[in-house]
């Protein structure tokens, strides 16, 4: 089976096993208003994602995480965004950045005819 390499931007950290991206947050922040900053997914081997953001989010709050590829002038170069939903977002640290936690969000189900009650077809 053919090994993949890690993209030119990924560092690993192998004191920890946690790996880092360099990557775009968009979605909502606390007081409602739309964001889009680049941040760090530091991620590890057990499927945990973290990142850092100035931008202050609830927890439960959706966010879209789009990986950068390239570095330098490349870096505009973008992945397609998946929807993860911030949990367990810490207090800002000194440098005013808060770290959150992110589950990717899972597909609801399609709803079938039967299932909505009252509705008409047309």
């Amino acid at each position: 089976m053919p090994v993949q390499s890690a993209p030119m931007n990924t560092q690993i950290n192998t004191m920890n096993d946690t790996a880092t991206q360099s990557v775009e947050v968009s979605g909502w922040d606390a007081e409602g208003q739309f964001f889009v900053e680049i941040a760090e997914l530091d991620f590890n081997d057990s499927g945990g994602k973290t990142v850092s953001l100035c931008h202050s989010v609830h927890s439960g709050s959706l966010v879209f995480i789009r990986l950068l590829h390239g570095d330098g002038k490349e870096a505009h170069e973008k992945g397609h965004p998946t929807a993860h939903e911030a949990q367990a977002a810490e207090p800002p640290d000194f440098t005013g950045k808060s770290r959150i936690r992110l589950i990717p969000c899972q597909p609801r189900a399609a709803r079938r005819g039967s299932d909505r009650s009252g509705a008409t077809r047309i």
